[in-house]
């Protein structure tokens, strides 16, 4: 949380799925923080710890039980970094959100605007194949079901989902470890075809 390129996604098993700066991220955003709390359900036990603008506010302690797992991180940017402005988009964390609870099949992301009560849950069970047939829903597929092939070789996994419509307009959206490519599936010109 202090350190940067302390992240996990050093172990290969873990860093195939993951994107990002090899642990930069949570670092930054603790450092650029006025205040961040972490609350970690691991192994039957809760622990929690505060950070004030990238320091240790407490120790790591436990502070109860669940039979849950996962990681709740909770901060607010820090006015005097970011000039004031402070505000986010909940259109476009909710786009960014739902993005990664299709492309991480079964994982519930919840997301409150506690400025405005607005709260959105997202969970979809049929990964990248829902994903493309929620994409299709206003329109007149050509094929009931979309298309999904899942592979693996040499420990790299690849999902494939599509679905044809009526529509002269295609869409194509390419994902690598959760991130979205910024050129989509095609290649600019001098660079390596896949």
């Amino acid at each position: 949380m202090t350190v940067l390129h302390a992240g996990g996604k050093f172990n290969h098993s873990n860093y195939k799925v993951s994107g990002g700066l090899h642990g930069v991220g949570v670092s930054v955003v603790n450092a650029l923080s006025e205040w961040l709390k972490l609350e970690i359900k691991r192994d039957g036990k809760v622990y929690y710890q505060e950070y004030r603008r990238g320091d240790p506010a407490t120790g790591l302690d436990e502070i109860g039980v669940s039979e849950k797992s996962g990681t709740k991180v909770t901060f607010k940017p820090d006015p005097t970094i970011f000039g004031g402005i402070t505000e986010f988009s909940f259109e476009v964390l909710s786009q960014r959100l739902r993005e990664l609870s299709y492309l991480n099949r079964g994982l519930t992301i919840t997301l409150e605007d506690e400025r405005s009560g607005k709260s959105h849950e997202f969970k979809f069970a049929g990964g990248l194949g829902q994903f493309v047939a929620d994409l299709n829903a206003s329109k007149v597929p050509v094929h009931e079901k979309p298309i999904v092939i899942e592979g693996e070789q040499e420990q790299t996994q690849v999902e494939i989902a599509v679905q044809w419509n009526d529509s002269y307009q295609d869409a194509v959206y390419c994902f690598t470890n959760n991130i979205k490519n910024k050129d989509g599936a095609r290649t600019s010109p001098g660079s390596a075809q896949p």
